[in-house]
């Protein structure tokens, strides 16, 4: 952890330096977020985890971001507010089942990139980030299982689960300031049962 808090901070300085010499770039964007299957039947444990295994579950959101660079390297930060989903969770010891709401949540990143390619009419670039994610919504929620059981769903215990993601992402600009911009993302998220999914941004980037 005092590793990673080092590199969060020097990227953060490198990126607050390069803001001073070169061109900034805000994106604006909706996204939608596929969510993997997630535990297992190891996790299970009788009166604390009964519901080990979650199904894979899609959902919505937005957010902005700002980079700024001058060449190939490039620094940002950015917002995200993740609506919830609906998913499947699974007792391992019975097959029992319930239908829960998943938590909606936010997210930061500080998140460097490089040029693949850049021209006039396009760029192309790989991508990451990290950060943290915090539940907005998380309290003890009631359910009514498959099999006719009141289950009570318990938010995760890490509150400011750590957050990283790489990716690939393309603008296409319509004029010299504004820009259509998709990003593709594979993002894991470090709670006690780690989540991954595949993340798409779509939106518009401004230069200025």
């Amino acid at each position: 952890m005092k590793y990673f808090k080092v590199i969060l901070i020097s990227i953060l300085i490198l990126s607050l330096t390069n803001f001073v010499y070169s061109k900034t770039d805000l994106y604006l964007f909706g996204k939608g977020n596929f969510m993997n299957s997630s535990g297992s039947e190891a996790d299970y444990k009788a009166g604390e985890n009964d519901f080990p295994l979650a199904s894979s579950y899609n959902t919505m959101g937005f957010g902005f971001g700002v980079t700024t660079g001058s060449g190939v390297v490039f620094f940002g930060l950015e917002a995200h507010y993740n609506l919830n989903g609906e998913t499947t969770l699974t007792d391992t010891s019975d097959n029992d089942k319930v239908k829960i709401k998943t938590y909606e949540y936010v997210s930061g990143f500080i998140t460097v990139g490089f040029n693949v390619i850049k021209n006039s009419t396009l760029r192309c670039f790989v991508n990451g980030g990290a950060g943290v994610s915090y539940s907005i919504d998380a309290e003890v929620k009631t359910y009514m299982s498959q099999f006719g059981y009141e289950t009570l769903i318990e938010p995760p215990d890490q509150k400011y689960p750590i957050t990283a993601f790489g990716g690939i992402g393309l603008v296409i600009n319509i004029s010299q300031s504004l820009g259509l911009f998709v990003n593709g993302r594979y993002q894991y998220m470090a709670q006690d049962q780690s989540q991954t999914s595949i993340i798409t941004l779509l939106g518009l980037a401004y230069t200025f």
